[in-house]
C-alpha cells in the first residue's frame, strides 16, 4: 500500500498560473510613453471592464534601447491576462492599440520533492495574440512589441 501512495504522488502534476503579458513600445517617445490608458474588456465583448491610466501620478518607468521604451517598473495593472481583451490608448501619440486573442498554452509542472506540499513557481506561455486584428507572435517571456 505504501508503494502505490509513493507512486502517485511523485507522479502529482499542477497546472502553472496564467501567463501576464508586459509589452515594450518601438518608435514610441518619451513624452508619448508618459500617459497610457488601459481598458479591459471581457473577451469578445465591447463593454468596458475597467481602465487604468498610467502616468505621472501612477507610472510605468521605461528603459530606453536604441528606439524601444522597455516597462522597467510599473504595478501589476499594467500585465495583460488571457482572459480579457485590451486597448492601450496613447492620447500624446494618437494611437489606440487592440490587443485580443491571446492563445495561451497551459502548462503543467511535476512537483520535485515527493514529501513537500509546496508547489514551485511556474508560469504559462503565450505563444500569440492579435495586435490591431493581425495575429502577432509574442517574445519570450511573455513580451509584446507595440509599434507606434
Amino acid at each position: 500500500m505504501l508503494s502505490n501512495s509513493f507512486i502517485y504522488v511523485s507522479c502529482y502534476e499542477y497546472p502553472c498560473s496564467k501567463a501576464e503579458l508586459s509589452f515594450r513600445l518601438i518608435g514610441f517617445t518619451d513624452a508619448e510613453s508618459d500617459t497610457i490608458i488601459m481598458r479591459r474588456f471581457e473577451k469578445n465583448n465591447t463593454a468596458i471592464k475597467d481602465s487604468f491610466v498610467f502616468s505621472p501620478a501612477n507610472p510605468i518607468r521605461f528603459t530606453r534601447f536604441a528606439d524601444t521604451l522597455v516597462m522597467t517598473a510599473y504595478t501589476s495593472a499594467a500585465l495583460m491576462q488571457s482572459d480579457y481583451d485590451y486597448q492601450l490608448i496613447f492620447p500624446v501619440a494618437g494611437r489606440i492599440i487592440s490587443i485580443t486573442e491571446f492563445r495561451e498554452e497551459q502548462s503543467y509542472r511535476k512537483k520535485r520533492d515527493h514529501f513537500s506540499s509546496t508547489k514551485e513557481g511556474c508560469v504559462n506561455i503565450v505563444k500569440e495574440c492579435k495586435i490591431d486584428g493581425v495575429w502577432s507572435g509574442v517574445s519570450f517571456p511573455n513580451i509584446v512589441y507595440l509599434k507606434k
